[in-house]
């Protein structure tokens, strides 16, 4: 939903920014999960930003405001993947704590883990710890990705190898 496109190429989910559409885009998985561990790669462009959505309540979604997926009173979690933003850097859970180092880099393949389990949720990447935080609503949610409103022209995020299994 939104702007951007999403595509598949072989193993590979691609997200890309357009210039003709403009404006943040989403891939929402359509099962919801609570308890989960989310295995996955990520190759990020350089300049760009974005972002994995986590525990988001099925609601009615929209393109703009408090409507789009990761945003206003009853959203769920957004994961940074940007390399570029202090605020929110790569491993963040945005607005809401920083990652105690930032792991992997643009242009290159990083492997990611997502341990998500009652308010917790633990963030490793490139084979490193690099976040937890231990206050989050324990509320079911699909699980989903974000593309940036604006991005360097031909900027692509590659997603591939995902794996979602449960946690006990």
């Amino acid at each position: 939903m939104g702007f951007g496109s999403w595509s598949e190429q072989d193993t590979e989910i691609i997200g890309r920014c357009e210039k003709d559409r403009p404006g943040e885009g989403f891939l929402l998985l359509r099962d919801e999960f609570q308890d989960f561990k989310l295995n996955l790669s990520f190759q990020i462009a350089a300049g760009g930003s974005s972002a994995i959505l986590f525990r988001e309540p099925r609601r009615k979604w929209g393109a703009t405001g408090d409507g789009r997926p990761g945003y206003g009173p009853v959203c769920g979690y957004k994961l940074a993947i940007d390399y570029h933003d202090a605020e929110n850097p790569t491993g963040a859970i945005c607005d809401l704590q920083k990652p105690k180092k930032v792991a992997g880099a643009e242009g290159q393949w990083n492997d990611l883990e997502v341990i998500c389990r009652g308010s917790e949720v633990r963030v490793a990447i490139a084979g490193q710890r690099v976040n937890r935080f231990d206050q989050l609503k324990a509320q079911p949610g699909v699980i989903g990705f974000k593309l940036p409103a604006t991005a360097p022209d031909g900027f692509v995020i590659r997603f591939q190898d995902i794996v979602i299994s449960p946690v006990p």
